[in-house]
Parts: structure tokens; sequence; C-alpha cells
């Protein structure tokens, strides 16, 4: 049985529940999944694939995921890996492109404002990353905010209508994507 490593970084619960979700649906489809906050991931050695997402707060991935990831670079580039990002939210971003997750998220690939999708492109490809899936957040405004970033956001008037409140996880696709992991995990060729 093929022991999948799940770690992610979450700054308000939003992507550790989507991290959790989706390790209960590898274990309904007969794996082992260890679920873990990315600051508390020491030992990735038994493991035999890696899924590791992150909350995206203003275009970028948390710190503690991207350390995880530099940190272990040539055991995640040896096996199977997929990143997920989580957390933009409908309308929130300035240009929205629906042909193209990754720049609602992560800003565009070229350009102004590509810093964070180049160092995660960079990343992906450092560790043969067999997809970068991103789903969409949740937010809630009476949760406080965890860094100074998210206060300044929070203050400036224009943002009063680009955070909208509410839980915006899809589930099904959630489960889908977590499924077709499983599905590669269980296929010996596949999974080489």
């Amino acid at each position: 049985m093929a022991k999948v490593l799940v770690v992610y970084g979450s700054r308000h619960g939003g992507t550790r529940g989507i991290a959790q979700k989706i390790g209960e649906v590898l274990r309904t489809e007969g794996l082992e999944a260890d679920v873990v906050a990315a600051d508390q991931a020491a030992d990735v050695s038994a493991a035999d694939a890696f899924v590791v997402g992150s909350g995206v707060y203003m275009g970028s991935w948390l710190k503690e995921p991207i350390d995880f990831i530099k940190r272990n670079e040539a055991t995640l580039a040896a096996r199977p890996l997929w990143l997920f990002s989580s957390g933009p939210l409908p309308g929130s971003s300035a240009k929205k492109s629906a042909d193209d997750p990754l720049e609602d998220a992560l800003g565009p690939a070229e350009g102004p404002g590509s810093g964070s999708r180049k160092r995660m492109a960079e990343l992906g490809a450092a560790t043969h990353a067999r997809d970068h899936r991103v789903f969409l957040g949740a937010f809630d405004p009476h949760d406080p905010p965890r860094a100074m970033s998210e206060r300044l956001v929070r203050m400036m008037p224009a943002s009063k209508g680009l955070l909208p409140a509410g839980d915006f996880r899809d589930w099904d696709a959630i489960e889908a994507w977590a499924r077709e992991i499983a599905a590669s995990l269980a296929d010996p060729i596949a999974r080489a």
C-alpha cells in the first residue's frame, strides 16, 4: 500500500480543510495517508508520494510549505508529487482569467506581478510536480487577520468588495482530484 504525505500551509484553516479532505479520500481509495502542517513535517523518507498545498495570500504561497519543498527538494523530485493552491475568492482578482486558474491565484506567467508564479513554476519543475491545482478558498471577515499584510488589505476601502465572505471550496472538485491522485498511484506504470 502506498503511503502519501499530505502537507499543507494554512493561516485560517481553509487549506487545512482541503488537505484533510484529500487525505480522507486517499484513505477511502485504499492508500495510507498522513496529513500534516508543513512546519510539523519532519521525516519524509517513509512516504511514497506527496501532496503539498498552501493558502495563497496576495498572490503568494505561505513560507512554511515553500520551505518544506526547498528542504526536501531531492526526495520530492524522486517521488510522485502534486501541488495545490487554495485561497482565491470569487471576484478577488482584479483581472480574472477563465483559462488560467494559476494566474488568478499566483499572478501572470510573465511581466509585472509574475514573481510568485515564477517561483512556484521553478519549484514545480525542480521537484517534477505532476500537477498544480487551484481551489477557491474561504473567508470569514470575523476571523482576525494573522499577518500585517492581511491587516493592511482589510483596512483598504477598495478591499470591501473584493473579499466576499463565505466558503467557496468546491468539495466535489477536491474529492475528484484526490481520486485522480489515488488512481495514478494505483497504476504501477504511472506511479514510477
